[in-house]
């Protein structure tokens, strides 16, 4: 599939453009937060998923001319179980307002559907994204599109660090979110007093139905969320 967009085009990835994307989702995080915390982990586990596949899941906007360096724009699709579908939307700050992410948005939607028809008869299938509290171009698009805010939260991540350990690539990583109910942060509390750096960053879940469930059928709780920057 290639589409452009006024000297844009949508492509597959390929394993080459990794850290390309890398360097896209910290520049989002940099907007959006004022800190990238310079990690691929969570890239890296995406694209090792299971039910992850490169080639069909996944979508890049790329400058169609040669001279100019970076990615405007990056998609893909997880799902669990062919019933939870999880999409990761990054569009670049200096690309904004150009329609990328409804682009993405929709063409990650319309992968969704498909592999939908996987999923067994009569449960539920929802799409679910996860937007910065601060990106209210990102909030307005899922709002657009109809999808529902599901959750609002807090991830707090903190690099650990030992008082005698100057060396930062020895810290021991850790993240935990914080769910937010009626405007109160619900189950913080002070977990280390070790020294560290800490990174507080504001969520909100977005979803939308794409197929309700039939009355009889459960629905999984527990669910793995993808961090959206649109």
């Amino acid at each position: 599939m290639s589409v452009l967009l006024a000297n844009l085009m949508a492509r597959a990835p390929t394993a080459e453009d990794f850290y390309a994307i890398a360097e896209l989702v910290a520049a989002c995080d940099i907007a959006e937060h004022g800190i990238a915390d310079g990690s691929t982990g969570d890239l890296a586990a995406r694209w090792q998923n299971y039910s992850f596949q490169m080639e069909s899941d996944a979508w890049v906007i790329v400058n169609s001319r040669r001279q100019s360096a970076g990615f405007a724009g990056f998609a893909c699709v997880l799902h669990r179980d062919h019933e939870e579908f999880y999409a990761f939307i990054c569009v670049h700050p200096l690309y904004r307002k150009r329609g990328i992410g409804t682009l993405l948005l929709r063409i990650a939607e319309q992968r969704a559907r498909e592999l939908m028809r996987q999923t067994s008869h009569g449960v539920r299938v929802s799409l679910r994204g996860v937007v910065s509290a601060s990106n209210s171009q990102g909030r307005s698009l899922y709002e657009r599109e109809g999808y529902l805010a599901v959750r609002e939260f807090w991830r707090v991540a903190l690099d650990l660090l030992e008082s005698d350990d100057a060396d930062r690539n020895h810290a021991e990583k850790f993240a935990i979110d914080v769910d937010v109910e009626d405007g109160r942060l619900v189950g913080a509390a002070p977990l280390f007093d070790r020294e560290g750096v800490y990174s507080i960053r504001h969520f909100v879940t977005y979803e939308k139905e794409l197929r309700p469930a039939i009355a009889g059928y459960g629905c999984p709780d527990d669910y793995t969320e993808m961090l959206v920057g649109a």
